[in-house]
């Protein structure tokens, strides 16, 4: 149908053909370039930062919590975690149908589950999805001459920076070996013990003076007491005395009484009576006057003198009555009973006024006992407050130290709170509303020193300063970078995800042209350029391409030895490819080099479907067939077995869906963009060619072709012979499939070929046990760029210390290394593997390990290089006993180099065990020393960030200028209680702390602990065979009972990958019997035809042999690709015989009538296959490594299965058609 329409309507193919070349002319314009396909890989990174911690902690306190909450989201396969110092890095690994998008979702809804657990300093989850786009896609070197490292710093991130960050494109530039500034606070303990002093004196001066108060209120009641001692002393003894004159004034008066009564007895003895009288009258007037002069005292002394005066007036009175009553005696004796009576009233007062004496005395010796008692109490007061005032001392100054208030922590909540400004709302006033900005943010280091912190009674204020040093401080003497032996800084640079590769380069490069223009003392050198490279590589795949198409229309010009039949070749080539093209773009398929090497791969293939029925067409031109006619019948005769080998090969790429991993992402661009070009290529045939053929084989004269027709005469002589021998020549195929099988078994094996490369990178690191400061790594280093940079291929060398991360570069975790990146000229006279054998030898003495990549585009190391052996477990000290076992394993294998463990990357450290017996007599747990611990041995606190001059600037506080030692830490004054008391114990008086070796990182796979052992093979052996024997070694090994030893890496990737290429070529095989059998109904011609994959298994197995080329992944490929091509020419042939048996003609005569007419477009459509491929199987070109397997594979099988496809197909075909083949008519029904 599409033959016949062509022909009839040349101005619609033109139209069409137009079109083609337009759309395909803009798509390829517009199609973006980079160096792989795109790739979503099922992979996301949870990144968690913990700022102090080391591995153990990190693994504990944030990794296995994450670990737990993930395992559960769906579409999680594995998941592999890595712990180390400060930081913890979960690796997710998803199904390949999962929604990345609503996984993403369903982790942070994980991450929100468990994030409160964590310990404040546990920073944010950071979730990343893996890919390829995350690479750099450049790295560059900046030094500039005269120039020192903090100069070239600002410079670079004032002028460079910027520049290259506007490109459309740029995602971020990441600089390395930048100086970088902050503003460091370290608290001052000498400035800290001086306020401490001053604030004790103060205290100490405040309480000596209230101390000095107390003295003198207790001196003064001492003094107090010895005065009212003194003065009752005296009262008690007037008191006395004064009672002994009322008894003796008693004692008189009852004398007086009884001289009375004598005389009342006795009358005569009255007179002298009264004269006794009288006698006591004088005497009570002496005593009398002694107790007035007794008054006076008592009075003059502020004693109670009213007792006295009572009696003094009772004496008088007394002394008056005796007067009278002597005076009455004297008138008259008779009178003597009366005066009697008086005297004896007189003597009954005097008793009275003797009890109100003794009742004075007690009264006042309980006055005297009050007072006594009230001194005693002030001085047991004062005494008191003295104690107080002791005890008051010790806690005023203990909570005056202020060692235990400034603390980083307090600095830091100080700095932050004042360090902010906020817009807090607005307000209006009338018309105009205003924001309302609450605070104002530091801009210079004077305001951060001036911060108050508190105020003092008696001190006054105090500042940041008083307590602190305040300076700027930067890391350029941790900064190390040396480009061609200058200071530099290296440049990272990555683009957008949408983004073109080759089109950001480009321009990157551009900016980097003008930014050194005019600047002779600035040098910007690329260390690593993906858009270099991959032009180079496209470059040379389209030279390729060309030579491919050339090279064809070589071969159709000496088989037809006609123009216009080869012209017609000739232009069916670009209008194939631009269609092909134009697919690719509306697919979203880029130009990189996976999709171009398919197109390169399907020039040679493309070209088959013309040949076909150019041939065809030309045949029956030149058997007097009108030209019309002739393009018409002679495509349409073809068209079904073209459709066919069509359909076959594209089908090989259909089982590419039963795959899943880096080789489905990898081969679908492939397997796309050759099924494109095959079903352009067959559009192509079926409808420019015999529109063409119709308007330009005018010509019906055949040109003689004598040498090709005595090799047809001696290919049908051959045929025939064999047809009557065909044990001998099925037994000689079969041997060669046998050998080819078994040399297999024996063949080296990789992922994918080593590819050249402008660009090598190195590492420089310690050797096992050795240490190194970092200015021995310097100096080293140093060394090694001046020598590799004399090295004749060399054109600059850059190094920096620690590990990137790059396309064949991974990041090894350790900071005691050196990565240099090594950039080679484009015009090298040496390959890849020669310049690092160079740099080794040349850089032998310099005493460390150096590690060479020989490339940096190698597409190995992105799924893991070398062999690699993980030892799965809980206890850390039996792995690392089986990892040593392991190391000892690869020493004695041939071949591993370079062997690392990670107990490499192992850490003494401090291990301290705590005696929980001896901590609880403290009421301390576990748990509690630790804190303390922690908080003791924080060093470093990051605060906030301050502008000055423009920069930004982190603020850190540091607790002191010393760092805690060994012996600080076994003294270490721990806090607890003992007996209800606050109580202090020395750390090693309840803890050993010993020595211990701990690994730099803690590896987990589906929450199990593992460690790696890894290494190197060497040029002379081969990992697939190296792998094989540690494989076996390991198997003899006695693995302890609970865990697991496993050979990963490279290996297993292979493994893997193998098992999906086997896997489709089996359904691929499957498709194409299938497929033939709709073409020919019937199940044995089909049959027939399947014979030809195993030949042509043979020749590829025999290429790669001769070659000596290894069996990696694009190798695989190139028989899977084979199995789809070289059925075509078993197609022809066996479809040609058929339709001469359905014509009359017998087997025999049909086989070689066939073999006679179909050699030609068979061994053209074999020669242009193999000869498009012919430059790329030759290496020719940068980046040809990768397709190189694969096109001697597919040149080898060809060239194998063509030569016998002549023979064995016509011989199967023989021994299995036995039967007459009869056309059935089904006449037309009206």
């Amino acid at each position: 149908m599409l033959p016949k329409f062509s022909v009839k309507k040349p101005l619609t193919v033109f139209v069409a053909m137009i079109l083609v070349l337009v759309l395909g002319v803009v798509s390829f314009t517009k199609m973006t370039t980079d160096l792989l396909p795109s790739m979503n890989l099922p992979y996301v990174i949870a990144y968690t930062p913990y700022p102090g911690a080391s591995p153990e902690k990190v693994e504990n306190t944030v990794t296995n919590p994450l670990e737990e909450v993930f395992s559960t989201v769906s579409g999680v396969e594995n998941v592999t975690s890595i712990s180390n110092e400060n930081v913890s890095m979960v690796i997710l690994e998803f199904s390949q149908d999962t929604n990345m998008d609503s996984a993403m979702i369903d982790l942070n809804g994980q991450v929100d589950l468990v994030k409160s657990k964590f310990d404040d300093t546990v920073g944010s989850t950071t979730l990343m999805k893996l890919n390829p786009d995350m690479m750099p896609i450049m790295m560059v070197s900046v030094d500039v001459d005269g120039m020192s490292q903090e100069e070239i710093s600002t410079y670079v991130n004032d002028e460079i920076i910027p520049s290259l960050e506007r490109i459309e494109g740029i995602a971020s530039v990441s600089a390395t070996g930048l100086v970088e500034s902050q503003l460091q606070i370290t608290l001052d303990t000498d400035k800290i013990d001086s306020l401490n002093k001053k604030i004790k004196a103060n205290i100490n001066s405040e309480l000596e003076k209230n101390e000095k108060k107390i003295d003198d209120g207790i001196s003064k009641l001492n003094k107090s007491e010895k005065e009212l001692d003194k003065k009752s002393q005296e009262q008690i003894s007037k008191l006395s005395e004064a009672s002994v004159e009322l008894e003796s004034g008693l004692s008189q008066l009852s004398s007086a009484i009884a001289q009375i009564q004598m005389m009342d007895s006795v009358g005569d003895s009255l007179n002298p009576t009264i004269s006794d009288a009288k006698k006591a009258l004088n005497d009570s007037e002496s005593k009398l006057k002694d107790f007035k002069n007794k008054l006076k005292i008592a009075e003059q002394n502020g004693l109670d003198t009213s007792i006295l005066k009572e009696n003094i007036a009772s004496l008088e009175s007394t002394i008056k009555t005796i007067k009278i009553s002597i005076e009455n005696a004297e008138k008259g004796l008779n009178s003597s009973s009366a005066s009697l009576g008086q005297l004896q009233a007189q003597q009954k007062e005097l008793k009275s006024q003797k009890k109100q004496l003794e009742t004075v005395k007690s009264t006042l010796n309980q006055e005297l006992t009050k007072a006594s008692i009230k001194i005693i109490q002030g001085k047991a007061q004062l005494e008191s407050a003295k104690q107080e005032l002791n005890k008051s001392r010790e806690e005023a100054l203990k909570s005056a130290d202020l060692s235990s208030k400034i603390t980083p922590d307090m600095i830091n909540s100080v700095l932050t709170a004042e360090n902010f400004s906020m817009p807090a709302g607005y307000v209006s006033d009338d018309t105009k509303q205003y924001s309302v900005k609450v605070g104002d943010k530091f801009t210079s280091i004077d305001q951060v020193e001036d911060l108050l912190l508190m105020s003092i009674d008696g001190i006054g204020d105090i500042y940041l300063k008083d307590i602190a040093d305040i300076k700027y401080e930067n890391n350029v003497s941790k900064s190390y970078t040396n480009v061609n032996g200058n200071p530099g800084i290296m440049l990272s640079i990555e683009k957008t995800s949408t983004a073109s590769t080759s089109s950001v380069c480009d321009k990157l490069n551009q900016t980097i042209d003008s930014l050194t223009d005019g600047n002779d003392k600035l040098h910007i050198l690329s260390l690593m350029d993906q858009g270099i490279y991959i032009n180079m590589v496209i470059n040379s795949i389209l030279d390729n391409l060309l030579y491919g198409g050339i090279l064809a229309i070589i071969v159709l010009l000496v088989f037809l030895r006609s123009i216009k039949p080869t012209v017609i070749i000739a232009f069916s080539i670009p209008m194939s490819l631009l269609f092909a093209v134009v697919l690719m773009y509306f697919t979203d398929i880029s130009l990189n080099m996976i999709s171009l090497s398919g197109l390169s791969l399907g020039v040679g293939m493309l070209v088959d479907n013309s040949i076909v029925v150019i041939e065809n067409i030309y045949r029956m031109r030149n058997n007097g067939v009108s030209r019309y006619k002739a393009a018409v019948y002679g495509a349409k005769q073809v068209s079904g077995a073209i459709f066919a080998s069509t359909l076959t090969t594209i089908c090989v790429f259909l089982p590419i869906v039963f795959t899943d991993g880096i080789t489905k992402q990898i081969f679908t661009d492939m397997g796309l963009t050759i099924a494109y070009s095959l079903i352009a290529s067959l559009i192509i045939a079926l409808t420019l060619v015999p529109c063409m053929a119709s308007k330009l084989l005018t010509s019906a004269d055949e040109k003689e072709h004598r040498w090709f027709d005595k090799f047809v005469d001696f290919y049908e002589t051959l045929l025939e012979k064999a047809l009557n021998h065909k044990s001998i020549v099925l037994i000689c195929a079969l041997i060669l499939l046998c050998f080819a099988g078994f040399s297999a078994t024996r063949m080296g094996t990789a992922f994918m070929p080593d590819m050249s490369s402008t660009q090598m990178t190195a590492t420089i690191s310690p050797k096992e046990g050795q240490e190194l400061t970092d200015d021995d790594l310097q100096k080293i280093s140093d060394d090694f760029v001046k020598i590799v940079g004399k090295i004749d291929d060399v054109e600059g060398v850059g190094a920096m210390n620690g590990s990137g991360t790059m396309i064949g570069m991974s990041s090894s975790g350790s900071s005691n290394s050196m990565s240099v990146y090594i950039v080679l000229k484009e015009d090298m006279k040496h390959s890849n593997k020669e310049i690092a054998k160079m740099i080794k030898g040349d850089t032998s003495s310099l005493n460390c390990d150096i590690s060479v990549n020989e490339s940096t585009m190698d597409m190995g190391s992105m799924v893991g290089s070398g062999i690699n052996i993980q030892i799965k477990g809980d206890n850390l000290d039996k792995l690392q006993d089986i990892s040593k076992d392991m190391v000892d394993i690869l020493k004695n294998t041939d071949g591993a180099i370079d062997i690392k463990s990670s107990l490499d990357n192992s850490e003494v450290e401090q291990r301290v065990s705590v005696n929980k017996d001896e901590a609880m007599k403290y009421g301390l747990t576990v748990a509690q020393v630790y804190q303390q611990i922690s908080e003791k041995l924080k060093s470093e606190t990051t605060s906030t960030t301050i502008t000055s001059n423009s920069n930004d600037l982190a603020v850190v506080i540091k607790n002191n200028t010393s760092e805690t030692t060994i012996k600080d830490l076994k003294l270490l004054e721990i806090k607890g209680t003992k007996n209800n008391k606050d109580a202090k114990v020395k750390l090693n008086k309840i803890a050993t702390i010993t020595n211990a070796t701990t690994p730099a990182s803690i590896n987990h796979k589906n929450q199990t602990r593992y460690m790696t052992v890894s290494a190197s093979v060497d040029e002379d052996h081969n990992i697939g065979l190296i792998s094989r024997d540690i494989q076996s070694k390991i198997d003899d090994y006695n693995t302890p009972n609970g865990y697991e030893v496993e050979l990963t890496g490279e290996n297993e990737t292979i493994n893997s990958t193998m098992k999906d290429l086997v896997l489709m070529i089996l359904l691929a095989i499957v498709f194409i019997y299938l497929i033939m059998v709709a073409q020919f109904q019937s199940l044995l011609s089909p049959f027939i035809v399947m014979f030809t994959i195993p030949l042509a298994f043979t020749g590829g197995l025999l290429g790669l042999l001769v070659t000596r080329q290894i069996l990696s992944v694009t190798s695989m490929l190139g028989f899977l690709i084979l199995a789809g091509i070289v059925v075509n020419n078993g197609i022809v042939f066996v479809d040609y015989v058929n339709q001469l048996r359905l014509d009359g003609v017998d087997k025999r005569t049909a086989l070689l009538e066939t073999g006679r007419a179909r050699i030609r477009p068979i061994l053209m459509t074999a020669m242009t296959t193999i000869l498009a491929m012919s430059t790329m199987a030759l290496g020719v070109g940068m980046g040809s490594e990768l397709s190189q397997g694969l096109s001697i594979v597919t040149i080898g099988g060809l060239l194998y299965a063509t030569l016998l496809t002549l023979f064995i197909v016509p011989i199967l075909y023989d021994i299995f058609h036995r039967r007459e083949m009869k056309k059935i008519i089904i006449d037309d029904e009206d």
